[in-house]
């Protein structure tokens, strides 16, 4: 069987205008190459393809089954040609996100707008992960691209920097006039705490400062949604750890108060992370080009 993509289209041509000349010309070759092409073809496949005569050419029974099978392939091709110019013309194509639902609030949801306004036709699919899930479909290939905070082991990913974020304490102000301490650090053994479930990376990079300070905390509530933890904080549950950038509002309205401690949770870094091995599609790209690397 010829596995010379020409020598199909030839035949789909010729069986199309049931003409070599009118062939020729749509292929913008001689009619001895047709012809030749024909021939080969013919050769190859062991049958008659075609019944010639001074009218023109006829497609034989079996020349018919084939000419299906071409004319279907062909125009799958075409059809794939197609979606590939769409593709790089940006007017096609789908984009799958990992992102937790603290991350896609703030820093995913301000580009979305933006970017489907001039790409209405590429599809977006938002996956709603945390962190390390959304690490482990990157790695499975289910997503182009996650938006996460780091630090975790960055070896098998690029990582752009979009933005540095700052871990605080706050609590309402009528929940700290009901403690009595001297001190912020008092907070430690004097307050409830509410934290984000241990599994979370907030959780865990918390932890790990809690542990490299020797403080010792157990959480009276573990939830794995940031922004129930700002409304517990805000109706004097307790304390909790949340990410200064995203409650300015809350500052600013004196609806949370931030608690210094000493030392202060160190300051970590959100981004985009993708794999290492697997080329992001154009369309991913285009988004990816919408954000502003940190410097």
């Amino acid at each position: 069987m010829s596995h010379d993509l020409a020598l199909y289209r030839v035949f789909y041509t010729v069986a199309h205008h049931k003409n070599i000349s009118s062939a020729a010309t749509a292929l913008y070759i001689s009619q001895p190459a047709v012809s030749k092409s024909i021939k080969k073809l013919e050769d190859e496949v062991g049958l008659k393809l075609f019944s010639r005569s001074s009218k023109g050419v006829e497609l034989t029974s079996e020349g018919q089954v084939f000419y299906t099978y071409i004319k279907k392939a062909l125009h799958t091709i075409a059809d794939g040609e197609q979606i590939l110019q769409q593709l790089k013309n940006k007017e096609q194509g789908t984009i799958t996100i990992g992102v937790s639902t603290t991350l896609c609030r703030y820093f995913l949801l301000p580009y979305l707008k933006p970017f489907i306004c001039n790409y209405p036709e590429v599809k977006i699919k938002i996956v709603n992960k945390s962190t390390f899930d959304t690490l482990k479909h990157i790695d499975q290939g289910a997503l182009d691209f996650g938006i996460v905070s780091y630090p975790f082991d960055a070896m098998h990913y690029n990582f752009i920097k979009l933005s540095t974020i700052q871990d605080i304490f706050v609590a309402s102000n009528e929940y700290l006039k009901n403690i009595n301490f001297t001190q912020a650090n008092d907070i430690f053994t004097k307050c409830t705490f509410m934290l984000m479930e241990p599994d979370n990376i907030t959780r865990q990079y918390f932890d790990q400062f809690c542990l490299k300070n020797d403080i010792l905390i157990n959480p009276e509530i573990e939830i794995n949604n940031m922004d129930l933890l700002i409304d517990f904080a805000k109706i004097g549950l307790g304390v909790t750890v949340v990410i200064k950038e995203f409650i300015t509002q809350e500052l600013q309205a004196a609806s949370l108060v931030e608690i210094p401690v000493i030392p202060a949770i160190p300051v970590r870094t959100v981004g985009i992370v993708s794999h290492k091995d697997k080329p992001l599609s154009i369309a991913a790209q285009t988004f990816l080009a919408y954000f502003t690397p940190l410097n």
